[in-house]
Parts: structure tokens; sequence; C-alpha cells
């Protein structure tokens, strides 16, 4: 499996309103990091993601999701 293409750098600006996080996905704010985390799951396992803002975490966790069931 090749991991780098599962990465997401440099995101757009969210510009319209971030999709909801489903109901199950555990998130949090990373006092030390200053960074948003979540629990995304995947057919390999649970994936750590991080994102700088709350609406950003939204984004990257829609973006996991949808890739997942691919």
């Amino acid at each position: 499996m090749n991991r780098s293409t599962d990465t997401v750098f440099d995101l757009p600006p969210v510009r319209d309103a971030p999709p909801s996080i489903p109901a199950g996905i555990t998130t949090w704010w990373g006092e030390s990091t200053r960074m948003w985390w979540a629990l995304v799951p995947s057919r390999y396992g649970p994936r750590l993601v991080e994102a700088p803002s709350a609406d950003a975490l939204a984004v990257t966790v829609d973006w996991y999701l949808r890739r997942s069931a691919i």
C-alpha cells in the first residue's frame, strides 16, 4: 500500500459550510499540538487525522470517509 497517496496536503480554504462530522467519530482539540484531531474508520483500521481548524477537520474527515467508501 502506498501511504503517500492517502495524505492530504494544503487543503483549500473552506468557502461553503463544512460537512457535519458524523456521530461516532471521535474528535478533540490538542492543547499541546494546537491542532484538531479525529479518529476516522477506514478499511485498514482507524486512522488518526489532524487539521488546523474545526472546519478543516470536518472537510478532512469527510474526505477520508468518502475515500474509504470507494
